[in-house]
């Protein structure tokens, strides 16, 4: 049952400049979301607007009569769609950013979703939720509320990622992830690798620590392919001043999880974890590529496994990678799938271009499966 009326809930859009009162109402949302979802959280979006942000996005903020938080989430006007000109709304994602579900408190989706609909609707051709989870509540509720309120949807961009699922015991679910040779070059290389000096997995558990950790990943990062290709976190100075602040306001909110894997005293790979709500998600990694013939991305994948057997209360963990990440792909079995929905205007007019344009973007997606297809073929006859 909504705990909230539909009538009983404003809507409206607030500059970026005026969030800091908005902190201590947005913790409580975020501790009381019905997805968790870290980088629309206190503590990341912050950074990632004074960074990234620009002139837009604006945050939709949904409040219930006495002032209660019961959505946020950062809004982008877009501009060009399907080859066509349009400008639309939809949920703001930076470079950074892996997941993009507005947070909803729990009990109040359809309420919320139906102010932010309304909010959306004065600004652009269409409303564009970007990154949800295909089986998550908001998903289910964004389509039944638009339908409820007369809207049309189309979702889009549908894909799959690797997902951990709680409850593992982390060499019983690498016997079944990985085939008995793969495990044993895995023993084999770490063998080596102490060998040569002593091998360590450790966990950031001191605050003042912190700077140190994180020059030490901007430097692992850069030093490899990112580094040459120019994405690197240190290329860009707006992009490593989030992170920093970003891993600095999580750690302060207890929702940074920082490993790394040692030789010598020196580390060899570092990865950044965000644990909110019970769900996790996998930020960045890095690894030296110096020591790229020992795996040592996936040795502290392994090792961070077995560290988060014991976290309490953890429901799974999002891999944020690509759909065809190979390493993450090969030892995580479970998948999320990713989504987007697209939520029309109630007008007729709107109604008839919003179908143009998903008729539109299912010709084009429908056309690159069969190019894609076509190029897999040749490929593997190039292989007999």
């Amino acid at each position: 049952m909504e705990a909230t009326a539909a009538g009983a809930v404003v809507a409206r859009a607030s500059f970026a400049a005026d969030i800091a009162a908005l902190l201590p109402l947005w913790t409580d949302l975020a501790a009381n979301a019905v997805e968790p979802n870290p980088f629309y959280g206190p503590a990341l979006l912050p950074p990632a607007l004074d960074a990234f942000g620009g002139e837009w996005p604006r945050l939709a903020i949904v409040q219930d009569r006495h002032g209660r938080l019961l959505a946020l989430s950062p809004l982008a006007r877009l501009h060009g769609y399907s080859r066509l000109p349009v400008s639309y709304l939809a949920t703001w994602m930076h470079p950074h950013c892996f997941f993009a579900a507005p947070l909803i408190r729990r009990g109040c989706e359809k309420a919320a979703l139906a102010a932010l609909f309304d909010l959306a609707e004065k600004d652009g051709a269409f409303f564009r939720l970007r990154h949800l989870d295909a089986s998550g509540p908001i998903f289910a509720a964004a389509r039944a509320v638009a339908a409820e309120n007369g809207r049309l949807t189309g979702e889009s961009g549908r894909y799959e990622r690797a997902l951990l699922g709680a409850g593992y015991e982390t060499e019983a679910y690498l016997q079944i992830a990985l085939r008995g040779k793969k495990r044993k070059e895995l023993r084999r290389l770490r063998t080596r690798l102490e060998e040569e000096g002593a091998v360590a997995f450790e966990t950031l558990r001191d605050r003042t620590a912190l700077p140190g950790w994180t020059a030490d990943f901007l430097a692992l990062e850069s030093a490899g392919w990112k580094g040459r290709e120019g994405t690197a976190l240190a290329s860009d100075p707006a992009a490593s001043q989030f992170f920093a602040d970003a891993l600095l306001r999580a750690c302060d909110g207890g929702a940074l999880r920082f490993h790394r894997l040692t030789h010598d005293g020196r580390p060899i790979a570092m990865i950044v974890n965000f644990i909110d709500g019970g769900a996790g998600f996998s930020f960045k990694i890095a690894y030296d590529e110096a020591y790229a013939r020992y795996s040592p991305g996936v040795m502290l994948e392994i090792e961070m496994m077995k560290a988060l057997e014991a976290e309490r209360g953890l429901s799974f963990i999002d891999s944020c990678a690509s759909k065809d990440h190979p390493m993450i792909n090969s030892l995580w079995r479970e998948r999320r799938t990713i989504v987007a929905l697209n939520v029309s205007r109630r007008d007729a007019p709107s109604k008839l271009l919003f179908s143009i344009l998903t008729n539109l973007e299912k010709t084009g997606e429908a056309r690159r499966a069969r190019l894609r297809a076509s190029a897999n073929r040749e490929a593997g006859d190039g292989d007999l």
